[in-house]
């Protein structure tokens, strides 16, 4: 074995390339909540198996989903699940993502807030993504360094599914939809709330109520 090696080494050196181990694999995310929004009753189970379960209020359920599937429906006033405050939701400085399908026909007056765990004013810092008064998504994140945020081009009420992931790592944040990033050179720092996670809505009033429908929500760590 050890004369293949120098023979290959021999051989690799004879036409100016450098045999390199290869890189350790990076670390790979982990998926702290899965909401598939399949639920007919009055809470929302978490199918990433970490008891993320939310309580769902004034939501339409049995809508039609992305595929075969069902999603949820956000059409009253308030309408919006809320998910307790975990630190398994908390981004903390670990990069951070979630991922959701959305489905509207019309662009908000202001703005929809489809997912946000804490607001502006919240200590620890918040992390949200809307739709903006244009159709396009917006996602931010802000931590105890800076405020990050990106959003992404086009409008997306054209009552058609459409996939938003929102990220955050230690030098950026990006929006992706449909395949498609932008992002921004930032560094947060820390975010850590006691807020609640809310769907739908801004708060529990109801304010940056989204009109739409909803469907499989994911949220990873690392």
């Amino acid at each position: 074995m050890r004369r293949i090696a120098l023979g290959l080494a021999a051989a690799a050196s004879a036409l100016g390339m450098t045999l390199a181990a290869a890189a350790p694999a990076s670390a790979a995310s982990t998926q702290v909540a899965l909401w598939n929004m399949g639920d007919t009753g009055s809470t929302m189970a978490d199918a990433s198996g970490h008891g993320h379960t939310g309580t769902l209020h004034n939501v339409s359920t049995g809508q039609p989903g992305t595929s075969s599937g069902k999603a949820f429906g956000f059409f009253s006033h308030p309408s919006y699940v809320s998910v307790p405050s975990s630190s398994e939701l908390n981004p903390g400085t670990s990069s951070f993502s979630f991922t959701l399908h959305v489905k509207f026909s019309a662009k908000p007056s202001g703005d929809y807030d489809v997912l946000r765990k804490g607001l502006s004013t919240t200590d620890g810092g918040s992390y949200k993504v809307e739709i903006l008064a244009g159709g396009n998504a917006f996602c931010d994140f802000r931590g105890s360094s800076a405020q990050g945020s990106a959003s992404s081009s086009g409008s997306l009420a054209d009552n058609a599914w459409h996939t938003i992931t929102c990220a955050r790592t230690s030098s950026s944040v990006k929006v992706t939809v449909d395949g498609k990033t932008s992002s921004k050179s930032v560094s947060t720092g820390s975010i850590s709330n006691s807020g609640s996670l809310y769907i739908g809505a801004k708060s529990s009033s109801g304010d940056d109520q989204y009109r739409g429908l909803v469907d499989r929500v994911s949220v990873n760590r690392g």
